[in-house]
């Protein structure tokens, strides 16, 4: 195999784009809530991860594609010269400046773009970051959006991703909705980006982490996001009529005072490499 082969089999519609920014809209509240609930365990975990690679310096300018909220960009701001935090959501972002204004932290600036249709060139951004970070981001999804990491980096890369993943009760509507198993989907961003690096010259680190979660929604929330991502989830080209009634009659008989809770297995990999 080439690298040839494994640019091919790792593309994104493009299309894509406008349905993906409106449900990170639609989650922006849920994921900046969730961010100051948690223990902040993994957070630590990537401070200490990169801390012990000599990244996190007080010279140091970052780039974090996918930002969100800001959980990772404003601690590396606290730790680092220049933080830049990209999203395709402006809900998202809207977060992420009201969280840096919260916690007087001057040295962000936020960018509204999708990382896939984003010129380096115009922005300047080429070799201009010593670290490059895309904590689980949808925007890394293709050979041309992970190769564009490494020209933006004068440094080193992070890279995070599920290679592991079980939603129980996403799966179980899945099958009652289309009468399928659905697609294994998690796996490929590490399979193809860690192969197109090697064959690209790269010797990128590998470690894994296991972690457990639980969302809990309003039925109206969970209702309308398991309908937005199991629609995104089935590439048929016929739609199956009544999919939404389905998606709520289910979670209703499910939902225990109006509240849909689904438990999370998953294991993530982080990739690092130098440039």
């Amino acid at each position: 195999m080439n690298i040839n082969y494994f640019a091919e089999a790792w593309k994104k519609d493009l299309s894509e784009l406008a349905a993906t920014q409106e449900f990170w809209n639609m989650r922006a509240d849920e994921f900046n809530q969730h961010g100051r609930d948690e223990n902040g365990k993994r957070l630590q975990q990537v401070i200490e991860f990169l801390t012990a690679r000599n990244i996190l310096t007080a010279n140091a300018e970052i780039l974090d594609i996918g930002c969100g909220p800001g959980k990772y960009t404003l601690e590396f701001a606290k730790r680092a010269k220049q933080v830049t935090g990209m999203d395709i959501s402006p809900n998202m972002l809207k977060h992420a400046s009201e969280n840096a204004r919260q916690q007087a932290v001057d040295n962000v600036r936020f960018e509204l773009s999708p990382w896939e249709t984003l010129t380096l060139e115009e922005h300047g951004w080429e070799a201009k970051y010593d670290l490059v970070f895309a904590s689980m981001c949808p925007g890394i999804s293709s050979s041309d959006s992970l190769l564009k990491m490494c020209r933006a980096s004068k440094g080193a890369c992070f890279l995070s991703s599920f290679v592991k993943r079980e939603d129980e009760l996403r799966d179980r509507l899945y099958r009652v909705v289309y009468g399928q198993e659905p697609d294994n989907r998690w796996g490929k961003t590490i399979y193809h980006a860690f192969n197109l690096l090697w064959l690209s010259g790269y010797y990128p680190e590998v470690t894994y982490h296991d972690n457990e979660f639980e969302h809990a929604w309003p039925l109206t929330k969970a209702a309308e996001l398991y309908s937005h991502q199991l629609k995104h989830m089935y590439k048929a080209t016929q739609t199956v009529e009544g999919i939404d009634d389905k998606i709520a009659q289910y979670l209703n008989d499910l939902a225990v005072d109006g509240i849909v809770t689904e438990k999370v297995q998953s294991r993530t990999a982080w990739l690092y490499w130098k440039i």
